[in-house]
């Protein structure tokens, strides 16, 4: 247990070495690499804002005191804190804001004058009608997910989880991607590969998660490097469901 203890503090300590920071003043904007994401889930929006030197695998941009980013909602301007995590720093904030089309502005004031300002509208709210939480499935049967309306200025995808368990006893996680065209989309669930794989163990249930995305892309400002983009999205989840061979 001791040798395993120093390894994982090993680990911890060289994956923190490789994470490098730079102050927001020692690099002009045109230097900084920009993500933007914003996600509601219907009651709230969290916008989360990345920063990176030159492009979005350089190191991290960290905001100098004269530097700041705001999220300007219905003439209101938040400002986006600061969030870290083992190898990554962010900044974001949550704000009451999820109604369709709401336009968000993300603003990257700076002190030497050389703002930038980015937008991007939500897409439009929907309700997953079916599947149900806690619903359960055969695998002769189909999964039906059908939407409350479509939204034709938004790109849609429907995400399958799954936790299965191997025949060693142990859990596999495995996850399918769907293009969603319209209000509907039917699963077969015999046809997907992640079922009939010989890894999951068929005499115990798999658990199920549906999630369904509707994504925008919105306008990002000139001033930032190459490749720096603004998107949005409404995402809406269905979980707890079981599968049964």
């Amino acid at each position: 247990m001791l040798k395993k203890c120093i390894a994982t503090t090993a680990l911890i300590l060289a994956l923190c070495a490789c994470t490098s920071e730079t102050e927001s003043d020692l690099v002009k904007t045109k230097g900084i690499w920009a993500g933007f994401k914003l996600v509601s889930d219907g009651n709230r929006t969290r916008v989360n804002a990345e920063l990176n030197a030159g492009d979005a695998n350089g190191s991290n941009i960290v905001l100098s005191d004269s530097d700041s980013l705001q999220a300007v909602v219905n003439n209101t301007a938040i400002v986006l804190t600061k969030d870290t995590d083992l190898l990554d720093v962010d900044y974001q904030a949550y704000i009451n804001a999820t109604d369709d089309n709401q336009q968000f502005d993300i603003k990257f004031k700076r002190d030497d004058g050389i703002n930038a300002n980015s937008s991007v509208e939500l897409p439009l709210n929907f309700i997953i009608l079916t599947p149900s939480n806690n619903q359960n499935f055969g695998i002769n049967s189909t999964l039906t997910v059908q939407l409350d309306g479509t939204d034709p200025n938004s790109t849609s995808q429907v995400e399958l989880s799954s936790s299965c368990t191997t025949n060693n006893n142990e859990a596999l996680l495995q996850s399918t991607l769907f293009a969603l065209n319209s209000s509907r989309l039917e699963i077969d669930f015999q046809n997907l590969d992640m079922f009939n794989s010989s890894q999951v163990n068929q005499n115990k249930t798999c658990d199920l998660t549906i999630s369904v995305k509707r994504e925008r892309l919105g306008s990002i400002s000139g001033e930032y490097a190459n490749q720096s983009y603004i998107k949005s999205q409404q995402s809406r989840a269905i979980k707890n469901m079981t599968l049964t061979f």
